[in-house]
């Protein structure tokens, strides 16, 4: 059985250091087509690579052959390369999931991802790293220890209603947030734990990663 499944993406990477935290010898390792070539530059082997291989590098797919990692090419143009590693991942019973490389220059790709993740975020742990924050949808509940003075931020998407906070210098007692109304970016810690609750919607969560 697999810790986590790290899924590495073709967008902007979180540090060296945080991938290889979370890359541990437990971890089932996919790479979405292009996100094999940083992957290559990395370090890091991936037991599988899934897309079109559209985006895959000639050296990282003859890397990576070399290695013995499976290459799972699938050539349907309806889903993206992150939506066919994520059905992947739930047909092989993984979860735990990981992600690196969802965000960067392309806001269309950026925004496509969010929908994505929201989606798929009904059936699997989803957190997702890049150089500054992780980033996750809320199943209706969450605590952890944090820093004081640091970032949160919280996105509806697009709608989340009945939203409570602790330990944050703005907070929400039973309010809505709304996309193209109120949203809940550039908040601050005031406590080494912090907690959100909400009754109804979608929620996205952005906190500062310290690995």
């Amino acid at each position: 059985m697999f810790r986590n499944t790290i899924l590495i993406l073709n967008g902007d990477l979180p540090p060296l250091r945080v991938m290889k935290k979370l890359c541990s010898k437990d971890s089932y390792i996919i790479c979405a087509d292009g996100g094999a070539n940083a992957t290559k530059k990395a370090g890091i082997i991936p037991n599988i690579i899934i897309g079109d291989f559209d985006s895959i590098s000639k050296s990282a797919l003859k890397f990576f052959t070399g290695k013995k990692t499976i290459l799972l090419k699938i050539t349907e143009q309806e889903t993206t390369d992150l939506e066919k590693s994520l059905m992947y991942i739930i047909a092989n019973g993984l979860d735990n999931v990981k992600i690196f490389g969802a965000f960067g220059s392309r806001p269309d790709h950026t925004l496509n991802n969010f929908s994505v993740l929201k989606r798929y975020s009904k059936v699997l742990d989803i957190h997702v790293y890049d150089e500054m924050f992780e980033t996750f949808f809320i199943d209706k509940k969450t605590e952890f220890k944090y820093r004081k003075g640091q970032t949160i931020s919280l996105m509806p998407m697009p709608i989340a209603t009945g939203i409570t906070t602790k330990g944050l210098m703005y907070p929400l007692n039973n309010e809505s947030l709304e996309l193209g109304i109120r949203e809940g970016t550039l908040n601050l810690s005031t406590r080494n734990s912090v907690s959100v609750e909400f009754k109804k919607g979608e929620l996205l969560l952005f906190r500062k990663h310290f690995l």
